[in-house]
């Protein structure tokens, strides 16, 4: 079966998503299911292995709408900005510019962001073993070959050993870096799949959500085309799986991942 034979996903980020419809979720945002479901830090918690069980089941129901196909698991790729919200975030530091501070690898491998990485491993590793979901960790933010290593290396460490009873890892595509890059990072990961809200606003240093900003910066600028029809090209080259995250508003992003037999996830 081809890619483009398997119908469209969406993205799981809170668990009102799983209440009465039939969605096929391909993708689960780790991080934002956290903070809607429970919004508590990690670091603040009390009773751990309740909120772990509240999670696991969360991907239980979001795995029953699409057990036919990969199921994918992205790890935390929130800000400080963000985490810094919720309840008990006393341990969150202050940054100049938190959109381009921890995030993914270098929040994994700090201080105030190894709890949080830690326990959800620990969730994914109950839904592996306990439920025997079939999950593919997807690993946000990696800035450079050297960060893809380490965290490869941080999984091991928890028990999730890339290749281990089939383990996979995939890349989220949120930098300019990753595109150019595709080729050396696929060695440590197993697929990719091209956040193009991130890479755009990444490629063009934009941030969408401000208003003030001139509306000629759109995502669907040649130089964020280019580099994903870049990791498509690079990605398929190398026979491993491709997939865009994308809005379902992004019609020419929508129009170039069809025309590359890609499949696409809607945020």
């Amino acid at each position: 079966m081809s890619q483009m034979d398997l119908t469209y996903s969406h993205v799981l980020k809170n668990p009102a998503q799983l209440e009465g419809n039939d969605t096929s979720f391909g993708l689960v945002s780790l991080g934002e299911l956290y903070i809607n479901a429970i919004g508590t830090h990690p670091s603040a918690l009390d009773d751990s292995n309740a909120i772990k069980d509240k999670l696991v089941s969360l991907l239980e129901g979001a795995h029953k709408s699409n057990s036919e196909r990969p199921f994918r698991v992205m790890l935390n790729d929130q800000s400080a900005l963000a985490l810094k919200q919720m309840k008990g975030a006393d341990s969150e530091p202050e940054e100049a510019n938190p959109a381009m501070g921890l995030r993914g690898v270098s929040r994994y491998a700090s201080e105030a962001g190894k709890p949080g990485f830690v326990f959800e491993c620990e969730v994914l590793k109950k839904a592996i073993e306990e439920k025997q979901l079939p999950v593919e960790i997807v690993v946000p933010f990696v800035r450079t070959s050297s960060e893809a290593a380490t965290m490869i290396d941080l999984l091991a460490e928890q028990g999730l050993c890339r290749g281990a009873n089939g383990l996979k890892v995939l890349l989220a595509c949120q930098l300019p870096a990753n595109a150019v890059l595709a080729e050396a990072l696929l060695a440590y990961f197993d697929g990719i799949i091209i956040d193009v809200d991130n890479l755009a606003a990444f490629t063009l240093a934009v941030d969408f959500g401000d208003e003030a900003l001139p509306y000629t910066f759109n995502k669907h600028n040649e130089a964020v085309k280019s580099l994903i029809r870049d990791t498509i090209r690079k990605t398929q080259l190398a026979d491993k799986p491709v997939q865009v995250l994308a809005q379902e508003s992004d019609k020419a992003i929508i129009e170039l991942a069809e025309g590359a037999n890609v499949e696409l996830v809607y945020q």
